[in-house]
């Protein structure tokens, strides 16, 4: 149960994340906004980490693909917080799930993988219920819910360059090299695209790469208590998080094309996981 309490917990700080920055767009660029957040995360983390190895922690014989996983972190990111400028929280929530079926793809694709026929039968239902959501050729059709499969798409290529480095890199060095990509980026993009923010948005700048980090450590100590398989569908609490999110602040209300599609993106992600705990033994 403590586990399970974690991963609700981190998924609404994660949606709490995902609100704040729709809240921002709407009046400064995306640029400051992950420039904030990636500096936050540096200031926080690095001096908690370098508590135990010093600098040899941030040393790493893949410095290209390190800079790589930030760049595609920092372009699922951006694409994300873009697109909530026009795509209601909920919708982008439920279109999210779509990059753990990206990843499951992927993998076969670029680390070798062996994926059965059953898996991709599980994909190809999963992009099923993406059409249904975005609805192309269609008047509900938004475009913008293409930058949220871009979105996916980047994370789920950064979690397959996560699996690749993990074989040989730290933690500490990964979380680095991962905040200080958009810190930099951010950085240089700081003086042109600047905004002074008030005091209310400067608080939830700030709270956004806070509420992003304590997630972050909340599902990596939810883990200690309990398996993947067990805590994986609670994942998908995000969807209530956002629905109910953008229905308070945005009056924003999901159709029936969103949640019909969200039905089949669970559920094939769900079978996903759970093949792969049967073929693991696990």
């Amino acid at each position: 149960m403590v586990g399970i309490g974690l991963v609700l917990t981190a998924m609404f700080l994660f949606t709490a994340t995902d609100a704040m920055a729709k809240w921002l767009v709407a009046g400064y660029s995306v640029l400051q906004i992950v420039a904030f957040r990636g500096a936050l995360s540096l200031l926080i983390l690095t001096p908690i980490a370098l508590r135990g190895k010093g600098v040899a922690a941030l040393r790493t014989p893949y410095v290209g693909m390190q800079l790589l996983r930030g760049v595609f972190g920092l372009v699922s990111l951006a694409a994300f917080i873009v697109a909530l400028r026009v795509v209601p929280l909920g919708d982008a929530a439920a279109l999210g799930f779509s990059g753990s079926l990206m990843m499951a793809g992927l993998s076969a694709l670029i680390l070798r993988e062996r994926v059965s026929l059953k898996r991709w039968a599980a994909i190809l239902v999963g992009f099923v219920g993406v059409l249904v959501i975005v609805q192309p050729g269609t008047s509900a059709f938004q475009p913008a819910s293409l930058l949220v499969l871009l979105s996916a798409l980047c994370y789920a290529l950064m979690m397959i360059t996560t699996r690749w480095l993990t074989r040989t890199v730290g933690t500490v060095s990964m979380v680095f090299y991962h905040s200080l990509v958009p810190a930099v980026v951010g950085g240089i993009a700081l003086p042109f695209v600047w905004v002074a923010p008030t005091e209310l948005d400067l608080g939830l700048l700030i709270a956004t790469g806070l509420a992003g980090i304590l997630g972050h450590v909340l599902v990596a100590q939810a883990y200690r208590f309990a398996p993947v398989a067990t805590l994986a569908p609670f994942d998908y609490s995000a969807l209530l998080w956002a629905t109910l999110a953008g229905l308070i602040v945005w009056g924003e209300t999901p159709g029936t094309a969103v949640w019909t599609g969200s039905a089949i993106l669970i559920a094939a992600g769900l079978y996903i996981i759970y093949g792969e705990r049967r073929a693991t033994g696990s």
